[in-house]
């Protein structure tokens, strides 16, 4: 204390507070040198709320323009568009003597491709799901080399990519993105878009890998609810649940009427769908709608080969 110092100093105490006054003025404790640090390691808060803002304007651009974009087709005949349900590649129970069928009949003339999600299972470092990996004869290196062949050497001319649950995982989604860049739309989940035709109306596809809502009595429940209170379109595609449902369904209070198609996808042999008492689908892989571009009228098959005559006959 001051009174203590001063006795022991022989000074008289108010000697002593001023000396204190002083020290605390010039900001020096006592018994140590005073020194400044220069500089801050943090960022001002008004560059990271300005780098915030830049951040939220760029994703509100990218999502607004994903929504419902143009797509032109310079077809001036009936034209197809085959939607391959969950593919995964990789899988042991792919069925890939329907896929490589499904694959040749996209080689045809005025057949496009759209990929509904789940190109590979992706199982490592998946937590429990991992285990899974163990038993696929696929590594995850030939699994990627098999999704970028289906991209780019499969032989389809594809119209849209969307990421599904198991693309997502272990950083596949920016694998897909950047795979797609220049050459495919790849989207995450969802493509809403307007098929544009030089002479003839627009069509507008909404396309998910999965929807909200389930019902074990209606296997495209989620499907029938995005059509009845989402937005309007032409044609809606789901996959994800491994069901396989195709609807031609008018929305009377909407003075419109639209298909509905769960596509089932090539996973075959669920051990899931096996172990929860699941039926598995043995329709549906994938679904081919054909398009005229002069009436904008859609029509859809649930047997791919069936439609690819179809369109034959129309383009002829």
């Amino acid at each position: 204390t001051p009174t203590e110092l001063a006795r022991q100093r022989g000074w008289r105490p108010n000697t002593v507070q001023q000396m204190a006054r002083e020290m605390r003025e010039e900001a020096k404790p006592v018994g140590f040198p005073a020194f400044v640090i220069e500089g801050d390691e943090h960022e001002p808060i008004d560059d990271i709320i300005a780098r915030q803002v830049r951040a939220f304007e760029r994703k509100q651009k990218a999502a607004v323009a994903r929504r419902w974009f143009p797509v032109s087709i310079r077809e001036d005949k009936p034209y197809g568009i085959l939607w391959f349900g969950d593919p995964h590649l990789d899988n042991p129970g792919c069925n890939w003597p329907l896929l490589k069928r499904h694959l040749e009949l996209a080689k045809r003339p005025g057949i496009y491709g759209g990929n509904i999600g789940d190109s590979t299972d992706n199982w490592p470092w998946t937590g429990r799901l991992a285990r899974l990996w163990a038993e696929s004869e696929v590594s995850d290196k030939n699994a990627k080399r098999l999704a970028e062949w289906f991209m780019f050497d499969s032989g389809v001319r594809w119209l849209v990519w969307l990421i599904g649950n198991h693309d997502e995982w272990n950083g596949g989604a920016e694998f897909y993105k950047r795979l797609g860049a220049f050459h495919v739309p790849v989207l995450d989940w969802r493509a809403q878009f307007t098929l544009r035709h030089a002479n003839g109306p627009d069509v507008r596809v909404d396309a998910a890998h999965g929807r909200k809502g389930n019902s074990i009595y209606n296997p495209s429940h989620g499907t029938l609810r995005a059509a009845k209170f989402g937005e309007d379109a032409d044609l809606f595609v789901t996959g994800h649940i491994h069901s396989y449902k195709l609807d031609h369904f008018e929305i009377a209070d909407r003075q419109r009427t639209s298909w509905l198609a769960q596509v089932r996808g090539y996973k075959f042999f669920d051990h899931y769908a096996l172990t929860n008492g699941f039926a598995e689908h043995q329709e549906g892989a994938a679904v081919l709608s054909v398009i005229d571009p002069a009436t904008g009228k859609v029509t859809c098959f649930g047997d791919p080969e069936e439609g690819a005559d179809y369109l034959a006959f129309k383009r002829r």
